[in-house]
């Protein structure tokens, strides 16, 4: 069976379009190469949406299943969204390199240089190309050899900068300070630089193989936290939280997921892979009580900073894995009033969970896929277990990709 960005290759293959104008450094390298790495190098948003509805609906047929796919929501910014982005560093003969992981006509991995990329401020690409000026010179010379990573996060005024590196050795320390005085004085959004240390993989970023192990983050200036303001709610959270990278979408998402569970003061909330409480605080108020738990030490911290910081009194937050043997404590009390979000990572939820979670017989539950090539699958173990997809509404959370947030909200059969 074709996965959903086959699809979209081939619908957009079969759709005559002239490659767009690019204005000056847009998803070009210095040297004007052309990007490859996502559509929007050569398709304006409007048309974008209207393909990908065209490959969603071709694609939702394949997997035959009983419920119509609602139109994609399109985003609020289908260009220059991302609040989250990163560059690889790429150790070159005689040098280093900050680039997009590209594959070229071979399909090996290289790296690309954007002067601006489409789907990014263009505040990014300056931060990143002062960066990449700073790590050639001499005094970098360590730095740039400990550097696996570097990642801006933050909100649309203002960035947090973040190194990822191998080891945080004085040399290493003292090299990034010359470095974050001169890139602060430059760029005034930036509100926070910090040092992040990972030895396991070069592959991975601001993460490790350990979810649950509290990694060595050094802040070197600035702000120790990243604000966000959705629905009225003052958000403050660790640069180490997993966050939306879309935050022009945000309320959209909170909005539909609020109608579709339709929570009320007779029900409690149970919010799994909660993050930092985004969901679980901004429905606090609907609802009788709130449940929610994540693994990440940093998010579930962030999470009881924002309900004391916003006065939710009704609301507990439980650090855990979400796994067969979790849920059973963490809805001990659960009952069939009640309602259930989960917003599981990419690769979906564990054996077991979605079969525990049935049998609490909750009212309502709202599953949110980030991938959508798991949603049969998973929605098979939902029948299995008695529950069945009345809904599914598809969020453009990363235009310029085949990837989408799709929420599917399920009752007992």
């Amino acid at each position: 069976m074709q996965t959903f960005e086959q699809h979209l290759t081939s619908v957009i293959g079969s759709t005559t379009i002239s490659p767009r104008q690019l204005a000056e450094g847009e998803c070009q390298s210095p040297a004007g190469q052309r990007c490859r790495l996502c559509h929007a190098v050569n398709l304006d948003y409007h048309s974008e949406v209207k393909l990908k509805n065209e490959a969603l609906q071709k694609f939702w047929k394949t997997l035959r299943l009983s419920l119509p796919l609602d139109p994609l929501v399109p985003s609020p910014l289908g260009r220059n969204y991302r609040t989250t982005t990163k560059r690889r560093v790429f150790a070159l003969r005689d040098s280093v390199r900050l680039g997009l992981i590209s594959p070229n006509e071979e399909g090996e991995l290289k790296p690309f240089s954007v002067v601006h990329c489409a789907i990014e401020p263009a505040e990014h690409g300056a931060i990143y190309n002062q960066i990449q000026g700073s790590i050639v010179k001499p005094y970098a010379k360590r730095l740039a050899k400990a550097l696996n990573h570097v990642v801006i996060k933050g909100n649309y005024k203002e960035q947090t900068v973040i190194f990822n590196v191998g080891d945080i050795s004085p040399e290493v320390l003292h090299a990034t300070n010359t470095l974050s005085k001169s890139l602060t004085k430059k760029f005034p959004a930036i509100v926070g630089v910090f040092l992040y240390e990972d030895s396991s993989s070069p592959g991975y970023y601001l993460g490790s193989k350990n979810q649950s192990a509290q990694p060595k983050f050094k802040k070197l200036f600035g702000k120790a936290e990243i604000f966000q303001r959705v629905m009225g709610r003052s958000f403050l959270y660790s640069p180490l939280s997993f966050s939306q990278i879309n935050q022009s979408i945000v309320e959209k998402m909170i909005q539909t997921a609020e109608g579709l569970l339709q929570p009320s003061k007779d029900c409690r909330l149970f919010d799994l892979y909660c993050g930092y409480g985004l969901f679980a605080l901004s429905l606090s108020d609907r609802v009788n009580s709130v449940v929610a738990a994540e693994v990440a030490p940093a998010s579930i911290e962030s999470a009881v900073a924002n309900a004391k910081r916003q006065k939710v009194s009704n609301a507990r937050f439980i650090r855990s894995d979400i796994n067969e043997e979790t849920i059973e404590r963490i809805m001990a009390n659960a009952s069939s009033s009640d309602v259930v979000l989960l917003d599981p990572p990419r690769k979906g939820t564990s054996a077991g969970v979605i079969e525990c979670i049935a049998a609490k017989q909750p009212r309502r539950v709202l599953h949110i896929f980030c991938e959508i090539d798991l949603i049969q699958k998973e929605l098979k173990r939902w029948e299995k277990s008695g529950y069945k997809a009345k809904r599914a509404i598809p969020f453009d959370m990363f235009p310029g990709t085949a990837t989408m947030e799709t929420m599917v909200m399920l009752e007992p059969a």
